[in-house]
């Protein structure tokens, strides 16, 4: 009987259009007192303005933004495992992880070299002069004729390992330390 009268209902719906079915199902499902968890199945997909900002060891930030449909909220929150809530609104929400890692720009186009005696970063070879990131200042009279070179042409930062051994190889070689040596 109780079959009978969902598939009427259902015609019913089709024919006159302005019910949607899964409603209808879902009300009927909930008096045989079926679980949340289904319940949360059945709803209308949720859509969410996600926002993905990336943070880099080299302090770039990377983003992006995309709509998302959620079907379940357990997987949505699942799927983010790892990432931060930095900002959730109505409809939005923006995420945010720390990445071990130098970005993607500066393996591609980053080079070590020195602009008026200062640890830089450039965006291609020092040759070209588009500073990234500027660090500190270095004695060049402490620096071997093989580095002097190495600067001078660029030093390509592919890894994290570079960037990490480059930092700490020159620092060393700051003013202040090479007096107090």
């Amino acid at each position: 009987m109780k079959r009978h009268l969902i598939l009427l209902i259902m015609s019913l719906a089709i024919v006159f259009g302005g019910l949607g079915i899964s409603s209808l199902v879902l009300a009927d499902n909930k008096d045989e007192g079926q679980s949340d968890q289904e319940e949360n199945v059945l709803r209308e997909p949720l859509e969410m303005e996600v926002t993905l900002q990336r943070h880099y060891i080299d302090g770039k930030f990377e983003e992006n933004t995309h709509t998302e449909t959620i079907g379940a909220m357990e997987d949505f929150w699942s799927y983010y495992h790892g990432w931060q809530v930095i900002d959730q609104k109505e409809g939005k929400i923006v995420f945010r992880k720390e990445i071990p890692d130098i970005s993607p720009y500066l393996k591609e186009k980053g080079y070590f070299g020195l602009k008026n005696d200062i640890l830089t970063i450039f965006n291609g070879r020092p040759t070209h002069e588009q500073v990234i990131q500027s660090f500190y200042q270095i004695d060049t009279s402490e620096l071997e004729s093989y580095q002097a070179k190495q600067l001078q042409d660029g030093i390509k930062i592919e890894t994290k390992e570079v960037y990490q051994y480059v930092l700490e190889a020159f620092r060393d070689m700051t003013p202040s330390r090479s007096v107090s040596n």
